[in-house]
């Protein structure tokens, strides 16, 4: 039977004492290396402390910050609310009056669960700002299967 012998618990403490005062020198020596100047972790233990000096920066000079850029006009679809349907009307209607101020991604009109019927309002989704814009501006007012219609922005669902 053949074993090893490590040294026991005295040996195992003396060779963590020897890591911690390793330790403690090179971190007194980093800290006496950064006192003058110098980077330890680029500092060659070969090359003279004046070697190397870090370069002296103002504050003012420090700038943070993050590089702006464009703002994307096109960043989805813009939806459109559009109410005071009729119940008649339907999402090809919606899609028929309103395609005529641009490419439109999508048209619905919302119905009730329980009776299939329309609830008087829907939504348009255009691909471009501009044409939501101009849908907005001609829509509101107008009248769609003899109910004048509320047209504007449709705002964020709330999360829910």
């Amino acid at each position: 039977m053949s074993r090893v012998f490590s040294g026991g618990k005295r040996n195992r403490e003396a060779g963590r004492d020897q890591k911690k005062k390793e330790k403690e020198e090179r971190l007194r020596r980093n800290r006496e290396m950064r006192a003058r100047g110098l980077d330890p972790d680029l500092a060659d233990e070969t090359v003279s402390p004046e070697a190397a000096p870090l370069p002296e920066v103002k504050l003012e000079d420090v700038v943070i910050g993050v590089v702006s850029r464009p703002r994307q006009a096109n960043f989805g679809p813009i939806e459109v609310f559009v109410g005071g349907l009729s119940s008649r009307t339907t999402a090809a209607d919606l899609r028929a009056s309103f395609a005529q101020f641009g490419e439109l991604a999508d048209a619905v009109v919302i119905s009730d669960r329980s009776t299939g019927q329309s609830r008087g309002f829907g939504f348009v989704s255009y691909r471009t700002t501009a044409a939501a814009d101009a849908a907005i501006k001609a829509m509101h007012g107008t009248e769609l299967d003899g109910h004048p219609l509320r047209v504007n922005r449709a705002d964020a669902r709330p999360g829910r």
